[in-house]
């Protein structure tokens, strides 16, 4: 049976929306009807109130058969066991995701031949993450758990690669599972654990095991949940709604509506004025501890917002980087052909990885900015926020000049060096 989440739930509903107003006003027009024909003779009001009784009836006849072969159709299929998603199209659909992930990985940096990793080699796989990847993002990038996933470390065993077993069961005990964000509320906790937790004998086992460590960064992020700019402000809960409070409104979204878990760790995980797109203090510390006793260091960025990666000129260990977004249900099969040389990285980026992401200029715009003249536009409740909500807008000072687009023009009007 398909498994469905609120996400799934409210994805439905929004494709019914159109199908329920045209039943709704067909019920309230026989309503009007019935109520307005009730000082008519008996035998006439009674007619009329039957034929807008069938009316209705009729109305919600057609409306169900439409919303069943139209948007639901699909879903239903799959429900009742009848849908088109046998065992042979089920191994086409991954087939495909193993190629689109293999060929859309980037290989960022390559020194002195640290990739790929041989089959049959031994790679020692730091991070958290490691064990608990992003697969995908929020809303209608979000994945369905109507099926198993190949996690990342299964990629690369099943590319030939084994990996520290001792690390990773130290990762699962530490936390099993990854705190959940999504279109409604966003738990943006990075369960990263402290480096005072590795033990001497942890790292001795490592080195002995092999002269090579992979370190796993992930974000997770996607639609309705806008990355946080100031992740001190979510630890202490000051981010809730405060953003909307800055501008004159208590109407805002619930894209603000995040929290934080810095409970897990000595210490904190975030200095002011920090944000969700640059490296904790909890995952400096590991680089710092990995660099320190390997001299082969690979970085895999999981994640699909472009990250802030300044701190690779501090570690010239880090001699190679992977990019590699969520990869879909088994996508990390692709992953572990691309690490171990079986498939040459074709990927390119398609963000600009800039090494200050705050004097962008998007991002002293960014934000949730309110129009002051619409009140007749608010709405007293919405999907993200059950408060209501009031016309927000963004400011592109860009332009036309987007993304890439920008940099190449501000970079011929000397606006920055390269």
């Amino acid at each position: 049976m398909l498994s469905i989440n609120l996400d799934d739930v409210m994805q439905v509903l929004t494709n019914v929306r159109s199908y329920l107003i045209a039943f709704g006003v067909v019920l309230a027009l026989a309503i009007i009807v019935m109520v307005a024909v009730r000082k008519l003779p008996k035998a006439k009001k009674k007619m009329i109130r039957a034929q807008s009784g069938l009316a209705i009836l009729l109305a919600l006849t057609i409306v169900i058969n439409l919303i069943c072969t139209g948007p639901m159709s699909t879903m239903l299929d799959l429900v009742s066991g009848s849908g088109t998603i046998n065992e042979e199209t089920s191994a086409k659909a991954t087939e495909l995701v193993n190629e689109i992930t293999a060929e859309g990985v980037v290989l960022a940096k390559d020194e002195d031949n640290v990739l790929p990793v041989a089959s049959g080699s031994k790679l020692n796989v730091f991070g958290w993450s490691s064990t608990n990847p992003c697969y995908g993002g929020t809303g209608s990038g979000a994945l369905n758990t109507a099926y198993p996933v190949t996690d990342l470390l299964t990629g690369l065993h099943d590319a030939g690669i084994e990996t520290n077993e001792e690390l990773s069961k130290f990762y699962t005990d530490y936390k099993a599972d990854r705190p959940s964000v999504g279109m409604v509320e966003q738990d943006w906790t990075l369960p990263e654990p402290n480096v005072n937790l590795y033990t001497d004998e942890m790292m001795e086992n490592a080195k002995a095991f092999s002269d090579t460590a992979m370190v796993v960064i992930t974000r997770v992020g996607g639609e309705g949940a806008d990355l946080p700019t100031d992740m001190a402000s979510v630890v202490d809960g000051s981010w809730i709604r405060r953003v909307a409070q800055a501008y004159g409104s208590e109407r805002g979204t619930a894209y603000y509506n995040g929290t934080y878990d810095d409970s897990l760790n000595e210490g904190n995980d975030w200095d002011k004025g920090d944000h969700f797109l640059q490296l904790s203090n909890r995952e400096e510390d590991l680089l710092d501890l990995v660099t320190s006793n390997f001299d082969n260091v690979i970085l895999v960025y999981n994640g699909a917002n472009a990250f802030q990666m300044d701190f690779l000129k501090d570690y010239p260990q880090i001699k190679g980087v992977l990019l590699c977004p969520g990869t879909g249900q088994s996508g990390f099969e692709g992953f572990g052909k691309v690490v171990s040389g079986e498939v040459n990285p074709s990927g390119r980026t398609a963000d600009t990885y800039v090494s200050d992401l705050t004097a962008a200029p998007w991002w002293n715009n960014f934000g949730d900015f309110k129009y002051t003249n619409t009140e007749d536009l608010n709405s007293d409740a919405s999907f993200f926020d059950p408060e209501g909500a009031t016309p927000s807008f963004v400011n592109y000072v860009e332009g036309i000049y987007v993304g890439y687009k920008f940099y190449e023009t501000a970079a011929d009007e000397g606006a920055f060096t390269a």
